[in-house]
């Protein structure tokens, strides 16, 4: 008997040293909606960029409002994303280049399930998520009728019952709003991550990051990208690795 606990015992410690080591990790959530106005365009290139206009539509609360919920800075943020969108070929307006081609209109900020209680304790559907399509949106878009595992599309419809911050951009067609003034949407990127135990100031880096590489380009499902997360909690904006299950974006390596 003795044995057979000690044997138990030193199994237990391994798992728990094991799990002590492991390194902690964020799931960031990235997905590319396009429209046929924008699939109809060349992605740019730095032989052939695209200049925009930035929207800096700011900080918003979407969802159950927290307490406490601290705004980051802005200059930091408008920075990061037009380093990462120079990146991909597109360039802000300036005065050699001064007709912008689109507009990039930029939020963030954090989306929280808004739950209504019908008064029904022993029925565990009188809880309803009433703003469950602006969180699926946000972490799906319109990718969801592409997956067709069941257990990948749970996992996703799973990510819409946490608190997320996120970065969305969306760009509209320069040309026609300023002769008509119509809005045509072209893509709209939505980067997005679970907000328990970070703040919007230590993971905004990260969500740009992440969603650099797929700025103008659709993604067919959404991408999970793993990044690190340091003893205090904060994202390490390294090279994310794309989750083995989800297609990968060809600059990435596949876990």
């Amino acid at each position: 008997m003795y044995k057979y606990t000690s044997t138990l015992l030193v199994i237990l410690s391994l798992v728990y040293a094991i799990e002590l080591s492991a390194e902690p990790e964020a799931v960031v959530n990235v997905v590319v909606d396009m429209t046929k106005e924008g699939r109809a365009l060349t992605h740019p290139t730095s032989e052939h960029p695209v200049y925009y206009l930035p929207i800096i539509g700011g900080y918003k609360e979407l969802g159950e409002v927290v307490a406490g919920q601290k705004e980051p800075e802005k200059k930091p943020i408008i920075h990061g994303l037009a380093v990462e969108l120079a990146k991909q070929g597109y360039f802000v307006v300036s005065k050699k280049n001064s007709n912008p081609d689109i507009i990039i209109s930029i939020h963030w900020g954090s989306m929280n399930p808004q739950v209504v209680d019908l008064g029904m304790p022993d029925d565990p559907s009188s809880k309803m998520m009433m703003n469950r399509p602006q969180m699926l949106g946000l972490v799906a878009g319109n990718t969801l009728g592409n997956i067709g595992l069941d257990f990948e599309r749970e996992e996703i419809i799973q990510a819409t019952d946490d608190d997320r911050y996120f970065v969305v951009l969306s760009a509209y067609d320069f040309k026609v709003y300023q002769k008509s003034h119509k809005k045509v949407l072209l893509w709209q990127a939505k980067m997005s991550i679970p907000s328990n135990h970070v703040t919007m100031d230590e993971v905004i880096p990260a969500l740009i990051k992440a969603g650099g590489p797929m700025f103008g380009r659709e993604t067919i499902r959404p991408q999970q990208l793993i990044l690190p997360l340091t003893p205090e909690g904060k994202v390490e904006v390294g090279t994310p690795t794309v989750k083995d299950y989800q297609d990968a974006p060809e600059t990435k390596k596949s876990k």
